[in-house]
């Protein structure tokens, strides 16, 4: 018998990735054909620029060792418990330069130019029909619109070269020991395991814990699906505290999800998959990564404006589909997305399910109500004569570590030294909301909340002043009192006081 190779070298192209898919799974090239991920992957490696794959053998993966030990090694057929790693580049060379750098030659090849053409790696786990594990591929480019907020440096050892990609893992959902919500699960997961310090758990561990004290009718595994409460339990069993928000209106879905992975923190989709073909419904789940701001700036005028309103585009890690995969805002209700059933589908969003850290108390909905009680209060000082403030802001409203916030105010130029520096030096949580409000492309202020207090308790910390006109009128109306006498009638007046009361000092 011919010993398999440590490391095979092969140009990139669509047809040698569908016959290593095939040939390093259990799988038939019809149904490496079939599958929609095969399709997305076409796609997204001509526009991340793959040029060559390095195949790494016999590659031992710690989660789908977690599945095989929980599920596959008791079965009669003997699958494999080693899986094969396919690593991605954006630079051609051959068998011979590689060879040649690991001999030591001076030649085409380095590990750190390696490293700098790195795109990522799929997993392929020896399986006939999900074979596609765990993936961690660079996002699409940016290009000044495109935001991957939820992404970690992965790091990968090639027979002693280290390759970092900075990403967020995903997998196809495995029938037997993950279905959708599992791997949605696991994919936030990825995220908030690094962000907020939790263990991460392998597909079947997940599966294990959300089921483990549900009774149900069925047995857990092989697992066709989880539950929203045992979505929930899973999230608990790490140390998270889930909170749900209903998702049907866009304008609540765009802004909060903005809120949040601005913030870092994935946000599980739960939505109904409308197949217009055959009139059917299915629910799916998926794990919100990212967005794209491609819509157009709202017109000046008397209304609320928040940077999210012109969000166009959700990217989410969808076992369905791939990583990264595109949701355009197609209706009043509904998004597209790459899914095809019988006919075009439709993805009707229903629910959020957001895993927080349990210090993080303050929901998105409080600073949302803040903050527009604020814009308005604003509108309505800019009509006075005496003011004469042309004021329109557009509020960019989200989570933050309060780290994130001090290099931020660090690098802000509009700042004076001594301000910035009485700033960072200020106490603070280590959450913070924070709403900043443009006029154009100037940061005009900046208003900071607690997001570890209580809903109702002392939680404005600060404004940062950046537009000093604005910010001086404030300062000049509230010590004067002024504001209380005109507004302490308001209904929205114990929202205000907090940080009017900020301009006396």
């Amino acid at each position: 018998m011919t010993a398999v190779p440590s490391c095979e070298i092969y140009g990139y192209s669509i047809d040698r990735l569908k016959e290593l898919l095939s040939t390093k799974s259990e799988a038939s090239p019809r149904t490496i054909e079939g599958k929609l991920q095969t399709r997305y992957f076409q796609d997204y490696f001509q526009k991340i620029g793959a040029q060559t794959i390095v195949v790494e053998n016999n590659y031992i993966d710690r989660d789908f060792l977690e599945d095989f030990a929980g599920y596959y090694v008791r079965c009669f057929y003997k699958y494999r418990r080693v899986c094969t790693r396919l690593h991605f580049f954006s630079l051609d060379f051959t068998e011979g330069d590689f060879n040649a750098m690991l001999e030591g030659e001076k030649g085409k090849l380095t590990a750190g130019l390696l490293n700098d053409k790195y795109l990522g790696f799929i997993v392929v786990k020896p399986l006939p029909e999900t074979m596609i594990g765990r993936t961690c591929l660079v996002s699409y480019p940016e290009e000044g619109r495109r935001f991957y907020p939820v992404r970690r440096p992965y790091t990968a050892n090639l027979v002693g070269i280290p390759l970092t990609v900075e990403t967020l893992a995903f997998q196809e959902q495995d029938t037997v020991a993950a279905a959708c919500a599992t791997s949605a699960l696991w994919s936030a997961f990825q995220g908030t395991g690094m962000l907020f310090h939790h263990p991460i758990l392998s597909p079947v561990e997940i599966t294990r814990t959300a089921t483990q004290h549900w009774v149900s009718q069925t047995r857990a595994m092989p697992n066709h699906g989880l539950l929203l409460p045992q979505m929930v339990h899973a999230m608990k069993q790490v140390g998270l505290e889930p909170l749900m928000i209903g998702a049907t209106d866009l304008g609540i879905l765009r802004s909060t999800l903005y809120g949040y992975l601005r913030g870092g923190v994935p946000v599980l989709l739960l939505v109904n998959l409308y197949d217009a073909g055959d009139k059917s419904n299915h629910y799916h789940a998926i794990a919100a990564t990212g967005f794209s701001l491609g819509g157009a700036l709202a017109p000046a005028g008397g209304t609320f404006k928040l940077k999210a309103d012109r969000i166009d585009k959700l990217y989410a890690h969808d076992d369905g589909v791939g990583p990264f995969s595109r949701l355009s805002f197609a209706g009043k209700s509904h998004l597209s997305s790459s899914w095809k059933l019988s006919g075009p589908v439709e993805v009707h969003p229903l629910y959020m399910l957001i895993p927080l850290y349990h210090k993080i108390r303050i929901p998105f909905e409080a600073i949302f109500n803040i903050v527009r009680c604020f814009d308005a209060f604003l509108r309505t000082l800019a009509l006075a004569p005496h003011h004469a403030l042309p004021i329109d802001l557009e509020w960019d409203v989200c989570l933050s570590s309060v780290n994130a916030f001090r290099t931020d105010i660090l690098a802000a130029t509009e700042l004076s030294g001594p301000v910035r520096r009485d700033i960072v030096q200020q106490p603070l949580p280590r959450f913070l909301w924070r709403a900043t409000g443009r006029q154009g492309n100037d940061r005009a202020i900046e208003l900071v909340f607690d997001a570890t207090d209580i809903e109702g308790g002392h939680i404005f910390l600060r404004a940062v002043e950046y537009d000093g006109k604005l910010c001086g009128v404030l300062r000049g109306l509230a010590k004067t009192m002024t504001i209380g006498g005109l507004f302490s009638t308001h209904p929205d007046w114990a929202s205000l006081e907090p940080i009017i009361a900020g301009f006396q000092k």
